[in-house]
């Protein structure tokens, strides 16, 4: 059974993303750099567990699915040594024209910060099933 999308649903990380060597240079393989600091990445890693939290739950779809907007404050750059975890909040749901738009907000901590190192709001919108 679907989780029901409402506002206020929150999904937060089962495990923390440890930010080590292998983390480290899985990013510089890709990324083709030798650079010891790949904070958006490692924050998007973050959002990215979020955003599939809430898809298994089915309360948002897999597909058709669309990024409408998207604000990101960093705060800190995750370092070596951080385990991060994340939560994301549905912060408002609108209904219109037969789409439905979220805003959620996703909060990413480091174990040893007792403030966010970054947040993130996304606007997503998805047709509105058929009742």
């Amino acid at each position: 059974m679907a989780t029901a999308l409402v506002e206020g649903l929150t999904f937060t990380t089962s495990d923390p993303v440890i930010v080590d060597d292998a983390l480290l240079g899985g990013f510089a393989d890709v990324l083709g750099s030798r650079s010891d600091s790949f904070g958006l990445p490692l924050v998007f890693s973050v959002t990215t567990i979020l955003a599939h939290l809430a898809m298994d739950s089915g309360a948002v779809p897999r597909d058709g699915l669309v990024h409408t907007a998207e604000s990101l404050r960093v705060t800190r750059q995750p370092r070596l040594g951080d385990r991060l975890t994340g939560e994301l909040v549905v912060e408002e749901i609108r209904h219109r024209a037969g789409a439905t738009q979220l805003q959620v907000r996703s909060t990413i901590l480091a174990d040893d910060s007792d403030a966010p190192i970054a947040v993130t709001v996304s606007t997503l919108a998805f047709r509105t099933p058929d009742d």
